[in-house]
């Protein structure tokens, strides 16, 4: 099965505005960097995922993409990141890719192993889907990649599920990863939950650093 991973990574210098209330703008933006090369460091140890592609309006973010050893989808103006994640999903259909999977670029404590059990569960299902810890979702597998509408956004878990029966799927829900596995790092409080999850990591080391300078 020939596996495309999705990444979508808003800009370093104006994403994550909740986390400003706490940290400075040079502290978010090295936030983003670290969360950034986290998740990809991880995508690109999985053999079964042939390219990692991230989608961004960001030069500097594609700039990060490829150091890691990703390529990098770069959109001026942003098109919106349901339209950037079709986009994509539909070139790599197009080039002969069996699947996509799309994983959010803010979640840093995202393991090996927990992309693994989505993409075996792709193996079975047509669709896979983890909920994010907010009622969002975490990772979207699809095979093929057009059989159903990417939905992300407030309460997509939801969306994703109904769209998957609307069109005669079962889609396989993942719930037995981590619950910490799963934060995405929005706010002051995430960053506290994502530091003292007792992992490792880029981001959190440094936010370990940022509380103890």
């Amino acid at each position: 099965m020939k596996i495309v991973a999705l990444v979508p990574f808003k800009s370093f210098s104006y994403a994550k505005s909740r986390l400003r209330a706490r940290f400075t703008d040079a502290d978010v933006e090295a936030l983003g960097r670290a969360m950034l090369e986290d998740v990809l460091s991880t995508l690109t140890a999985i053999p079964a995922i042939e390219d990692v592609r991230v989608l961004t309006d960001d030069e500097e973010v594609g700039r990060v993409a490829e150091a890691c050893g990703a390529s990098a989808r770069v959109q001026r103006p942003d098109p919106g990141l349901n339209a950037a994640i079709e986009q994509a999903n539909a070139e790599a259909q197009t080039e002969g890719s069996d699947a996509t999977v799309v994983v959010l670029g803010d979640l840093p404590l995202l393991r090996p192993i927990d992309v693994e059990t989505v993409v075996e569960g792709g193996r079975e299902a047509s669709v896979v889907i983890v909920p994010s810890g907010d009622g969002g979702t975490a990772l979207l597998l699809r095979r093929p990649p057009n059989c159903v509408p990417a939905r992300f956004g407030p309460l997509s878990f939801d969306q994703h599920v109904a769209a998957s029966r609307e069109r005669g799927i079962e889609p396989l829900l993942v719930h037995e990863i981590p619950e910490a596995i799963r934060i995405d790092l929005d706010t002051p409080e995430d960053a506290d939950r994502i530091r003292d999850a007792g992992l490792g990591g880029r981001t959190v080391e440094l936010l370990r650093k940022l509380r103890d300078p």
